[in-house]
């Protein structure tokens, strides 16, 4: 049961933190698909580089950053809406890129976390 309260409350900071990018992002005029490509980044760069300290699954910081943190901060299902948005709009090619740019960056952004945590 305790594992639960970790990665509930990790994933109320790691949402907290997602809306936090994000209105940052529209501050800036990044808005949408934008928006949430910055967040997807960041969380596949952070989860690259924190994954591999913990060997135990269940380690309490462990659900608490990576499952907790991390999965209320990364936008899957945003991702998702916002490339069916385009979609819908009838803009093709900016879903085609947003697909892409998403896949192809944030695995790369992952390759990189594990680099940096292997460097350090």
């Amino acid at each position: 049961m305790l594992n639960v309260l970790y990665v509930g409350l990790g994933g109320f900071v790691g949402a907290a933190l997602r809306y936090g990018v994000s209105a940052g992002a529209a501050w800036l005029a990044f808005r949408g698909h934008w928006a949430t490509l910055a967040v997807n980044v960041l969380g596949s760069l952070a989860i690259g580089y924190l994954a591999p300290f913990f060997d135990n699954p269940s380690h309490p910081a462990r659900l608490f950053l990576v499952v907790g943190v991390l999965g209320g901060f990364t936008t899957f299902s945003s991702f998702s809406l916002d490339t069916l948005s385009l979609y819908h709009n009838r803009e093709f090619f900016l879903a085609a890129c947003n697909v892409l740019l998403n896949v192809m960056i944030c695995l790369a952004a992952v390759w990189a976390g594990f680099r940096l945590h292997q460097a350090w």
